[in-house]
């Protein structure tokens, strides 16, 4: 065991002095997951201003009013701008004081619109929303009128009670979150187990390197047996990884605000992850028989494996084939990890997600080790 930890404690400090490691292990992942957040974030955005000229009807006033625009106001979506007339509201609308205006009128709703799409789209959805809702209330008394359910006095208690209800609008940012979890903290994930990939080549394909230089020779004319050796290089790529992403983890944290969810099973996913991870790895440095050729596999494997599991973009929802692919990836479990501890679950949701994680390293590992075992020689 000594000789095993300190073989690894060399290696990873040789690795910690390796700008190569450093910029895949770090730099690079952190310039982009920064860059990708705030693309997706964008630029901060004012309230929508919209004008409503309260003429005509009292009752499509105060279904306007309840019904679409008060919930927005609540949501800081819009800001509500009265106005007296149409002709006040469309010169409002004309020098860019509001971006669309919703007239009410006696029989009616009608909006004016000018070149701004968003406050265009929210006051017509408003006026459309506001006119099924008065349509719908309307039948529904006339309805209990037809058929004599209720006298003229019940007619009345109806609509007191549909005029004095509460309203049922209810709004959310769909576009900031993706199945529980926020964007940022997707993208973060995403890159953080992409980059993991090419971070744990530094410890176990060494060997190959080692093996090419005749320093391994060196090593294994000590009393040091192949195992060791082998066991040491696994653990310098264990290292890095949970290095790797720990470092990540807490920047994205602390300077983009990410929320990764409950610490213990982050914690537990990050080890499970990183072991499917370097059984990979030792996978790839078993078959290769190059340290060229061992790199470009590793990378070739990071890279569909990264697209595969949903570091870029989701392939579950193409449906098929790429469904099902998804789910044999450790990127994907990852991931699904992580949207059942940001919901607010306790560590224990996590725990499926890190069986699977472990199965991955077994199937993909056991065989790796075996056929590592190769390497190690002089």
């Amino acid at each position: 065991m000594r000789v095993i930890l300190d073989i690894l404690w060399h290696d990873v400090r040789a690795r910690m002095r390796d700008r190569s490691a450093i910029i895949v292990g770090f730099v690079a992942p952190v310039a982009l997951i920064a860059v990708l957040s705030l693309i997706i974030s964008g630029p901060d955005t004012e309230k929508q201003p919209i004008g409503v000229v309260a003429g005509g009807s009292p009752t499509l006033q105060q279904a306007l009013r309840r019904g679409a625009l008060d919930p927005m106001v609540r949501e800081g979506v819009i800001t509500v701008h009265d106005y007296p007339n149409a002709g006040a509201a469309r010169k409002a609308v004309i020098d860019g004081d509001v971006d669309a205006a919703v007239l009410v009128g006696d029989d009616g709703l009608d909006v004016i619109h000018g070149d701004a799409p968003v406050g265009s789209a929210m006051a017509i959805t408003a006026a459309r929303a506001t006119g099924d809702l008065v349509d719908t209330v309307g039948r529904v008394i006339t309805a209990e009128r037809i058929l004599g359910a209720s006298s003229d006095a019940g007619v009345a208690a109806v609509a007191g009670r549909l005029q004095r209800a509460p309203s049922t609008v209810a709004l959310g940012d769909v576009g900031q979150k993706v199945a529980g979890i926020d964007a940022k903290t997707q993208v973060a994930s995403g890159l953080a187990t992409f980059f993991l990939f090419f971070t744990v080549q530094f410890g176990v394909l060494s060997l190959l390197y080692e093996r090419r230089t005749g320093t391994l020779a060196r090593v294994l004319a000590a009393p040091v047996a192949p195992w060791q050796v082998l066991a040491a290089k696994v653990g310098v790529s264990f290292v890095l990884g949970l290095l790797s992403m720990t470092a990540l983890i807490l920047t994205s944290r602390l300077v983009l605000g990410t929320h990764w969810g409950n610490p213990v099973g982050v914690a537990l996913l990050v080890l499970c992850g990183v072991l499917a991870a370097t059984s990979t790895v030792a996978l790839v440095a078993g078959v290769a028989r190059t340290p060229e050729a061992a790199g470009f596999a590793q990378s070739m494997v990071a890279l569909v494996l990264g697209i595969l599991g949903g570091s870029f973009f989701s392939m579950a929802r193409a449906g098929g084939a790429s469904a099902v692919f998804t789910r044999l990836t450790p990127h994907h479990w990852f991931g699904e990890g992580l949207v059942r501890l940001t919901g607010g679950a306790s560590w224990t949701a996590a725990l499926l997600p890190c069986l699977v994680l472990l199965a991955f390293a077994a199937v993909v590992g056991v065989p790796g080790a075996f056929l590592a075992r190769r390497a190690v020689r002089p």
